[in-house]
């Protein structure tokens, strides 16, 4: 219902992906990255995605690579999902990213 808050304190205090996501999405990047860090998620293709969902969302390039990298390399399927994501518009004139997500 697109209450974050709430869903944050429901998921209470053990660290998961969908902490992460909701932190993510109630506008909070930096805690998100330390949720999903510190989840059984941390190094899954869904958990690097988020993490560079979460760079983007803090204007970190060097981030968003490193992360769609790791993405990647573990489902290859997210390069296209990538390539057409809303949350990296800001970085779709990147050679860096445009080269990555080709």
């Amino acid at each position: 219902n697109g209450d974050y808050k709430s869903a944050i304190s429901n998921l209470g205090s053990n660290d998961s992906y969908n902490k992460a996501l909701a932190q993510l999405l109630n506008g909070d990047a930096s805690t998100s990255l330390k949720t999903v860090n510190s989840s059984d998620e941390a190094e899954t293709a869904i958990g690097y995605y988020l993490k560079a969902i979460s760079a983007a969302r803090q204007d970190k390039l060097q981030d968003i690579i490193s992360n769609l990298k790791s993405a990647f390399s573990k489902d290859g399927s997210l390069k296209l999902k990538a390539s057409k994501d809303r949350e990296f518009l800001k970085f779709m004139e990147n050679a860096s990213f445009t080269n990555l997500v080709k």
